[in-house]
């Protein structure tokens, strides 16, 4: 799966996206329809219970975002290339800098 580069323009994906396959969260749902986003997710402790902090903004599926940088992979996910959807990015969205899971991401 292609790696996104600062100042690649992304899709954000969140129907049936809100969870990993393996039942891990990828951030808040939204009444069902829109995700809320973090300004960090602990990489240390991710997943966890409490992985996620800091401001919040709410996305949906196909918003636009521009990606800052890539942030790194949760320690406890394999580095196996397989598990890429676990990577996280900086992206800024609604004007705002969130992280977010490559899952969530086209």
């Amino acid at each position: 799966m292609k790696k996104f580069l600062p100042g690649d323009l992304v899709t954000i994906k969140i129907t049936d996206l809100s969870y990993t396959e393996d039942g891990f969260s990828t951030g808040g749902m939204v009444n069902g329809c829109g995700l809320k986003l973090f300004e960090n997710i602990d990489l240390n402790s991710y997943p966890s219970s409490n992985d996620f902090f800091g401001q919040t903004t709410t996305v949906f599926d196909n918003d636009v975002a521009i990606v800052i940088k890539y942030i790194g992979r949760p320690c406890k996910v394999a580095i196996d290339p397989a598990w890429f959807k676990y990577d996280i990015y900086e992206i800024f969205v609604r004007g705002q800098r969130r992280q977010i899971f490559r899952q969530n991401m086209s």
